[in-house]
């Protein structure tokens, strides 16, 4: 087995092992032995969320889905789903739902100390009755104390495409860097394309150094407080992104991110009556 598989493997099914939230994918059980690691896990039906939105088939051009090493490389990468701005019209009513419920799984997940790393349009899935569920958290982090990640790793990890700028420079990420990548969801919804294009080295570059086209500069007659938000996601500045409950506050359901923050807090709190075995493994 190769061992960074193995690794992600493994940490994909312990970012999740210890939280049960409706718009979070539930893992089952994790199995290991010398010939194969698995774990199990729910079935999600379901189509992503460009297609949930949009209420079509996605169209595919190329992004990048990979481990960088240094130096970059620029490989074509996988193909990623996509729409095009006239594939089909985009239903706001979907869009400000599934990006509340999206909102929340996520914010439950940063009130668990970690952060996601490769949030994506198909790493969120959307069930025929309307439920958000985000998948694959083989690159999830724990958060220090100070509430930022620092990689180790000697090498840009992640999809360049949805990327924040720190992500991509390899600075130390943090729950904004999640929120930046929604803002790339938001932006493919409201535009049917990408804030920036070209090689992955070149999109990698533009992002340090340029803002996106607004999105209300390339659609007519989109509602403005989408527009405004989906801008403020895409900030260079991690600092002057919108948090979980700013975006929340903004699509009208303050309540709930606070009650899901709440929600994720006491169920990791609620494993109790550990004493004994605790005082064995101190001795």
């Amino acid at each position: 087995i190769d061992p960074s598989a193995l690794y992600r493997l493994k940490q994909e099914f312990r970012a999740l092992a210890e939280v049960t939230h409706p718009n979070l994918v539930v893992l089952h059980e994790l199995v290991a032995t010398e010939q194969q690691c698995f774990f199990t896990m729910e079935l999600v039906e379901g189509v992503h969320f460009l297609a949930h939105v949009r209420g079509a088939a996605a169209s595919f051009h190329p992004t990048v889905d990979y481990v960088l090493p240094a130096p970059l490389e620029t490989d074509s990468g996988d193909a990623e789903p996509s729409l095009q701005p006239s594939a089909s019209p985009l239903r706001y009513d979907r869009l400000r739902e599934a990006l509340r419920q999206l909102v929340a799984g996520i914010s439950a997940l940063h009130a668990l100390g970690k952060i996601h790393r490769d949030i994506k349009s198909t790493n969120v899935l959307v069930t025929k009755e309307g439920r958000v569920v985000l998948l694959d958290l083989g690159l999830a982090a724990e958060l220090d104390w100070a509430g930022v990640h620092q990689s180790t790793e000697q090498h840009v990890t992640g999809t360049v495409a949805y990327m924040a700028p720190e992500q991509a420079a390899s600075q130390a990420v943090s729950p904004a860097s999640d929120w930046y990548s929604v803002g790339v969801m938001l932006y493919e919804a409201l535009t049917g394309q990408l804030p920036f294009k070209g090689t992955p080295f070149q999109v990698l570059m533009d992002k340090q150094k340029h803002d996106p086209c607004p999105p209300s500069e390339l659609v007519a007659d989109l509602p403005q407080d989408l527009n405004d938000l989906c801008v403020a996601l895409l900030n260079r500045s991690p600092a002057a992104r919108p948090s979980g409950q700013d975006i929340l506050k903004s699509l009208g359901t303050l309540s709930s991110g606070t009650e899901t923050q709440r929600s994720a807090q006491a169920q990791k709190a609620s494993f109790v009556g550990r004493e004994q075995q605790l005082a064995d493994l101190a001795d």
